[in-house]
């Protein structure tokens, strides 16, 4: 076998790795207590996050955490969330039921934290537990769970 061969063997090995890591990810992830689909969107602005924010959408997985939510890109191999929002300062601003776009059961809800504003696009039941998740939360005393 030559070169190009071994070539063409070690590319198609690294993208079914890739692959397989990313199918790994995605089925670790859907399966914690606490996550639910979530697509998520950055208001245009100064205000325009890292994962790529402005007038697109970005399908994800959010989860709840005690302090914090966090959202997962659904087709990504990072390790780690591309956003965090600290529960402290979360507020939700509004919410649009989606029925008459044609996208029936679904919310469109717009989030701050800070001075960042964004948006989440959710199921109605997956709203109602973001908006108990920041209504209610554990007593705190000095950063401890009581």
């Amino acid at each position: 076998m030559g070169t190009i061969g071994w070539i063409i063997i070690t590319l198609l090995v690294c993208v079914c790795g890739g692959a397989l890591w990313g199918y790994l990810r995605l089925r670790r992830l859907s399966r914690q207590v606490g996550v639910f689909d979530c697509a998520w969107r950055a208001h245009s602005g100064p205000a325009v996050s890292r994962a790529g924010g402005g007038e697109h959408w970005a399908q994800g997985l959010a989860e709840y955490r005690t302090e914090e939510l966090v959202w997962w890109r659904l087709y990504s191999l990072s390790l780690t969330p591309q956003e965090r929002w600290s529960r402290q300062g979360f507020d939700i601003t509004g919410r649009v039921p989606l029925d008459q776009a044609d996208l029936p059961g679904l919310y469109l809800v717009q989030c701050r934290q800070g001075a960042d504003s964004f948006e989440l696009m959710m199921s109605a039941e997956a709203y109602h537990g973001l908006s108990s998740w920041t209504e209610s939360g554990p007593p705190m005393t000095r950063g401890f769970v009581v």
